[in-house]
């Protein structure tokens, strides 16, 4: 039978996270009462539990970082902010950060054993606008604490990005510019949060430019090849502004807009979203909507830790907000 944190403060007088930080060595508990709660658990000969939010006796708690991404994670600049974001929270505690990176959607039914059923597991973070729902569904099954980034499930804890904002936010700033005629580049808009950009930008369409009628350009995927071929073969249509879903897809655009002679911004402005380090980098530099990925990966961290701890019991849905950046790459509407 396991023993759980409310199980131990109960009995001890005091709350679940109070627990918590003693067994985790954290500041904000007295001495004598560290002592007397690590007494308390291992008088009880407490034993590692397969897994849930039950005690360990070792207090080391062991939690599946699993990340969907369709590159390696060391080159994707945007899940590894949020990546690192939670391994600098999860310091605070003392835990094992098991990796896993996901090419596909969801893990075949021997690597999910392995992961989830072979292994101690006390909580899972897992990131990825794509990943399967029966995942999810899977991993409640097995009534494992875990946490949502990128995503969104009914029963989940999440951290997401306010998408919505960020994008109407960016389409006034193309507006206050002078442009009109503004596409829509995309990704797939079975992601989430490719949807949730797309209805910000027709609404800010529907706002700012409703004289002008919204285009979409919807892209395989989200990779800076796939924002390059799409504007290659949309280059010769009228626009002013492109409006891209992240800047990956930015930075493929901007690449042939340039092959095909067009100058940026003066003949076409470029915003993206997501602010990756490549977009500071490109010539001219890339306008983009700041999103606080290593903010989303602490969040998502300390909700996950609450979570295990007893202190989260009903579903908890975080929204980070959006910040534009001007730089280079958006400017007033000019001739072509």
């Amino acid at each position: 039978m396991s023993v759980t944190l409310k199980e131990i403060a109960k009995e001890l007088g005091v709350s679940p996270s109070t627990i918590s930080k003693a067994l985790n060595d954290q500041p904000g508990v007295s001495e004598d009462l560290r002592n007397k709660i690590i007494h308390a658990v291992k008088e009880k000969n407490l034993r590692p539990k397969q897994r849930g939010s039950g005690l360990v006796k070792d207090n080391t708690l062991n939690i599946v970082l699993m990340v969907r991404i369709n590159q390696s994670l060391e080159t994707d600049p945007f899940y590894a902010l949020i990546t690192e974001g939670i391994s600098k929270e999860l310091q605070h505690y003392r835990s094992n950060l098991l990796y896993h990176v996901l090419h596909e959607r969801q893990p075949d039914d021997a690597l999910f054993a392995e992961i989830f059923e072979s292994k101690s597991v006390d909580g899972a973070i897992l990131i990825g606008a794509d990943l399967e729902p029966k995942l999810f569904e899977r991993i409640s099954r097995l009534e494992i604490p875990a946490v949502l980034v990128d995503n969104q499930y009914p029963g989940f804890c999440s951290v997401n990005t306010d998408n919505y904002r960020g994008a109407l936010e960016g389409l006034k700033h193309l507006a206050e510019f002078g442009h009109k005629d503004i596409v829509f580049l995309s990704g797939p808009l079975e992601h989430q949060s490719i949807r949730q950009r797309y209805q910000g930008y027709l609404d800010g369409m529907r706002n700012y430019a409703p004289e002008a009628k919204p285009a979409l350009i919807e892209c395989a995927g989200v990779s800076v090849d796939d924002g390059y071929r799409a504007l290659q073969a949309y280059a010769g249509r009228s626009f002013t502004g492109v409006f891209a879903a992240n800047d990956k897809l930015a930075i493929g655009a901007i690449k042939a807009l340039k092959e095909e002679k067009y100058s940026i911004p003066k003949d076409i402005s470029v915003i993206g979203f997501d602010d990756i380090e490549w977009g500071l980098h490109m010539e001219p530099a890339l306008t983009t909507i700041r999103i606080a990925k290593h903010q989303m990966g602490s969040l998502a961290a300390q909700l996950l830790m609450h979570y295990i701890n007893g202190d989260a019991p009903h579903s908890v849905d975080v929204t980070v907000a959006t910040k534009l950046v001007p730089r280079q790459s958006a400017a007033a509407a000019g001739t072509r």
